[in-house]
C-alpha cells in the first residue's frame, strides 16, 4: 500500500529524519512555553498568546523573503544557518529565569520563527529535487507522515521530561530545605511571622509557613525543569546539522517554484 522505496534517496530519507526531529523540537517546545508562563509566571491566556506571538511573526516575516531568494543560494546552507537560528533560540530560552520580561521572552521566539522559515523551505526543496515525478506523492505523504509523527512523539516526550525533571529537582532542592540550614529557618521564620501577623494561630502559621516553603521549592524546581527541557531540544537542533552533509545539492537550484511550495 506505501511505496517504500522512495527512502533509497539519500536525500530524502535524511530530509525525512530532520522533519521528524524538527517536528518533534517544534511542537515541543510550542506545547512547554504556555504551560511555563501560565503555571509559573501566572500569566493568563491573554497574555500569554500574545507573548507566543513573536514565533508567528518571526515565520510570517522570514517565508516570503526565503522563498524569494532561496534560488540565490545553495539551499544547504539556508538549512543548516535556520537549525542553528533554531539552537540559538532553545539555547536563550534554557537561560532563563522566574524574573523573565516580556522581551526577555521575544526576541528568543522571534529568532526562532525566523529560523523556522529557513528550514521548511529550504528542507523541502532539497528532499523533493531527487524524488522522481511518479512517486511525488507517495513521498510527499510520508514526508507529511513522519512530521506529524515526530510532532506527536514531542509532545509526549517533553511532557514526560517536564514531569520527571519536575521530581528530580524537588528530591534535589528540598534536601538542602531542613532545620540545619540558616537560610530555611530564616525563611521558615519571616514566613511564619507574616502568617501570625494576618491572624493565625501559631499551628496554622506554621503548617502555612511549611506549606508555602515547599511551594517555593516546587516553583524553583519547575523551573530548572524547564530549563533542562530547552537545553535538551538545543543539543536535538545541533544534532541535526551534521545529517545536512549527506544531503545533496537540488539540481538547478531552489528556483522559485520550489520555494513557494
Amino acid at each position: 500500500m506505501v511505496n517504500l522505496r522512495v527512502f533509497k534517496l539519500p536525500s530524502y530519507s535524511t530530509g525525512v529524519f530532520l522533519m521528524t526531529v524538527l517536528g518533534f523540537v517544534l511542537y515541543g517546545s510550542i506545547v512547554i512555553i504556555p504551560i511555563w508562563l501560565q503555571t509559573l509566571l501566572g500569566y493568563p491566556a491573554m497574555t500569554t498568546g500574545f507573548t507566543m506571538a513573536p514565533r508567528g511573526l518571526g515565520s510570517m516575516i522570514g517565508m516570503p523573503i526565503i522563498g524569494m531568494t532561496l534560488w540565490r543560494f545553495d539551499a544547504r546552507k539556508v538549512l543548516a544557518l535556520g537549525l542553528l537560528l533554531g539552537a540559538i533560540s532553545t539555547y536563550q530560552m534554557s537561560r532563563l529565569s522566574l524574573d523573565v520580561g516580556f522581551w526577555d521572552l521575544f526576541w528568543p521566539q522571534a529568532i526562532q520563527g525566523f529560523g523556522l522559515s529557513m528550514v521548511f523551505v529550504p528542507l523541502t526543496t532539497i528532499s523533493m529535487n531527487p524524488v522522481p515525478r511518479e512517486a511525488m506523492g507517495n513521498a510527499t505523504s510520508l514526508f507529511n507522515l513522519m512530521r506529524n509523527l515526530g510532532g506527536s512523539v514531542g509532545i509526549a516526550t517533553v511532557a514526560l521530561m517536564n514531569t520527571r525533571f519536575q521530581q528530580k529537582y524537588t528530591a534535589i532542592l528540598g534536601e538542602h530545605v531542613n532545620s540545619s540550614s540558616p537560610q530555611s529557618e530564616q525563611m521558615f521564620g519571616a514566613l511564619r511571622g507574616i502568617f501570625l501577623a494576618s491572624g493565625s494561630g501559631p499551628g496554622l502559621a506554621d503548617q502555612r509557613a511549611y506549606a508555602s516553603l515547599f511551594g517555593i521549592v516546587q516553583r524553583q524546581a519547575a523551573m530548572r525543569a524547564f530549563v533542562d527541557a530547552f537545553y535538551l531540544l538545543t543539543l536535538a537542533f545541533l544534532a541535526t546539522i551534521p545529517l545536512i552533509l549527506i544531503m545533496r545539492k537540488p539540481k538547478g537550484g531552489a528556483g522559485p517554484g520550489a520555494g513557494a511550495h
